[in-house]
């Protein structure tokens, strides 16, 4: 029997499974971290705001643009998120604290408990970022659809709103084509003609029809006063 074959069952055997690598947790070690992650992410949702735009929206000056509100309602995500995570520590705590204490042969890694929740962390606030910008353009289109807007006269609404749902306008587009494509991203019907804007059809269908009478009335006037007059 050769060296090898000798030792590759030892080796095997103090060599630990994925399973018991990852072991059980240290439940008040856990918790402990939760506690901490969701500390971390009320604390960004409510400190981590620009002092410039707090000012100037207590002074009435701050036009709000849709990326300020995104991040509004990003930042209430990432407290629903820490708020939880906070619940999910004390519970964990709580048991780790009337556990039985686990053998230290089953004990798992720390490190890779904490990798997890990290892990977890950035894979929910990756998913609440998604999920904020969906939520913002659903408010967003169910608020024009009650309230239709003019897009050819607002064009800085246009283009805002444009950037929110990723519509780019090219250089060769017209104020109208773009209005036309909005509303067609948006679900909006196309705008109704205003009074002045139907009067001004009017007179401009009108007007072709005024010079024929007024040139038939001429030749009519030419007729009877006959050519010797």
């Amino acid at each position: 029997m050769s060296i090898a074959a000798s030792l590759s069952p030892r080796v095997l055997a103090l060599q630990p499974s994925g399973a018991a690598a990852f072991g059980g947790p240290d439940w008040s070690s856990l918790g402990l971290v939760l506690c901490i992650v969701g500390s971390l992410l009320i604390a960004n949702g409510i400190l981590f705001r620009n002092p410039k735009s707090l000012v100037a929206e207590r002074l009435g000056r701050a036009p709000q643009d849709f990326r300020r509100i995104r991040e509004f309602v990003f930042h209430r995500v990432q407290m629903t998120l820490g708020f939880l995570f906070l619940v999910a520590g004390f519970a964990a705590q709580i048991y780790g604290r009337n556990a039985p204490a686990p053998a230290p042969e089953d004990g798992g890694s720390a490190a890779l408990w904490i990798g997890a929740v990290v892990v977890l962390a950035i894979a929910l606030e990756v998913g609440g970022w998604w999920w904020s910008l969906r939520s913002l353009r659903a408010l967003v289109r169910a608020h024009l659809r009650e309230h239709p807007p003019d897009f050819e006269t607002d064009t800085n609404l246009a283009r805002e709103v444009g950037e929110l749902f990723g519509l780019d306008s090219t250089a060769d587009e017209t104020v109208q084509s773009y209005a036309a494509r909005l509303r067609s991203e948006l679900g909006l019907a196309p705008p109704r003609a205003s009074a002045t804007v139907r009067a001004r059809e009017r007179r401009a269908a009108a007007s072709p029809r005024f010079a024929e009478e007024f040139e038939r009335a001429e030749e009519l006037g030419a007729r009877e006063l006959g050519p010797g007059d």
